[in-house]
């Protein structure tokens, strides 16, 4: 298999300069789209995995568990790290890049011989989609598993054929193009919800989960709240790793196991469980799932792999430890301080020495900057080569203004990190965090040293 990074970064640069530029939402571009490829979308069954939070470690447990379980199975999903070739996985492998230029062309070829002026064409994730849907449906998968990129009803992964629909905890995030309340934001994403397909969902708002209700009971889904169907217990968090007890609530149905996953972080052993959960939801509503048993869980929770979140970097003996964590958004860093206090509290790690953070400028980071504070570590304030990032002095301003212990303010993540892992002791801990693109530059960075 070929790979190399400067021919996907090739191919990225391909895919943004054909497609319309920016976000707007709407299923329009990309069915017509799909329509002129033969429907590529409609060969397969999908597990639909949507919500704020949680998104990618859910199906990235789900994929595991299915190809423990002997499914083929298909994993999409966004953003990438370092490279487009992590967004598709069939048989837990990437894709060749020759198989995605060739995907590439046709949905070029379809699109170009369309009667469309050029601002009517689909955008770049609209693009990489339909290319997805072209690449599963012609790998002989049993099952896909489609994560949405930022939306509900109105995002390009929603034209698939779903099987079941995974919501995981929704919060506020992208509110420009998904509304300005939570309550707004859950309607579109429950608005995914297909008729007649089994809908589970991980929220614990008795607001929302009537939503969610409501929305099941208008479209004939069968609905599982999965917060009221088991909950992990007996969490323990190290730097190899999250150990819980998961426990149905009905333990008639499913006796408690001891389980094990590679994933760091309290947060985890929900996603876990919420995955499971569906799982077994769905094994006893859909013939494809029956097969799933105890020992499929075991050993597909053994190898989820899923990197840039609590991942830990070691670099040499004497130094401090490094923690990459895409927490971008005030319910994912709450998520993040559980997690490194438990760690501290077990004694894993003498403390937090130092953050280095970047985020987008459409984030709030008002709760962000008092969880922040709450870690009592100075923070490195740094920035990404992008339109879309925040400036350092910026963000370094905003974060004094939260009481935040800020440290200058960086151009560039290299330069920050190398001024945190300067001010912390051997043995501490040093967190990257703020968005999954400085996650991705601190591990393209760190693998190359």
């Amino acid at each position: 298999m070929t790979f190399s990074l400067a021919l996907f970064s090739e191919l990225l640069h391909d895919m943004q300069s054909f497609s319309s530029q920016g976000i707007r939402p709407g299923l329009e571009r990309v069915t017509r789209l799909l329509a002129r490829l033969g429907s590529p979308q409609n060969g397969f069954p999908a597990i639909h995995v949507l919500g704020t939070n949680g998104k990618g470690s859910t199906a990235a447990t789900l994929e595991s568990i299915c190809e423990a379980a002997g499914l083929r199975t298909a994993l999409y999903t966004s953003p990438h790290l370092s490279s487009l070739r992590e967004r598709i996985r069939v048989g837990r492998k990437h894709v060749d890049i020759a198989v995605w230029r060739d995907a590439f062309r046709r949905v070029t070829e379809a699109t170009e011989s369309d009667d469309l002026p050029d601002s009517a064409r689909p955008t770049f994730f609209e693009n990489l989609t339909a290319l997805a849907f072209l690449v599963i449906n012609e790998s002989g998968v049993d099952v896909a598993i489609m994560e949405a990129g930022m939306g509900g009803r109105y995002d390009a992964t929603s034209a698939c054929r779903a099987a079941a629909t995974v919501i995981t905890p929704i919060d506020m995030d992208h509110m420009e193009y998904l509304g300005s309340t939570l309550q707004a934001i859950a309607g579109e994403k429950f608005a995914a919800i297909r008729r007649g397909v089994p809908a589970f969902y991980a929220g614990d708002d008795d607001g929302l989960s009537a939503l969610f209700a409501l929305r099941c009971e208008s479209v004939g889904a069968p609905s599982f709240l999965l917060s009221g169907m088991a909950r992990p217990r007996d969490i323990r968090c190290t730097l190899g790793g999250t150990a819980f007890d998961y426990a149905p609530l009905d333990a008639s149905a499913q006796p408690t196991l001891r389980l094990q996953i590679p994933l760091i972080g309290a947060h985890q052993a929900y996603n876990a469980s919420n995955a499971i959960t569906a799982l077994l939801g769905l094994r006893s509503a859909t013939p494809l799932f029956e097969r799933i048993s105890e020992a499929h869980i075991r050993q597909g929770l053994a190898s989820v792999d899923w990197p840039g979140r609590m991942e830990i970097l070691r670099r040499g003996p004497d130094g401090p430890v490094i923690l990459l964590d895409g927490a971008h958004n005030e319910h994912g860093f709450a998520a993040l301080a559980r997690s490194l206090s438990m760690l501290t509290e077990s004694g894993q790690i003498s403390g937090i020495g130092a953050v280095v953070f970047a985020v987008m400028k459409d984030k709030d980071i008002t709760g962000i900057a008092r969880l922040l504070k709450g870690l009592r570590a100075p923070v490195f304030p740094t920035q990404l080569a992008m339109a879309r990032a925040r400036p350092a002095s910026e963000l370094a301003a905003l974060l004094r203004e939260s009481g935040c212990d800020t440290r200058g303010a960086w151009d560039d993540p290299v330069s920050a990190l190398e001024a945190a892992r300067g001010a912390t002791e051997p043995g501490w801990l040093v967190v990257c965090c703020g968005s999954l693109f400085l996650v991705g530059a601190m591990r393209e960075m760190l693998s190359s040293v």
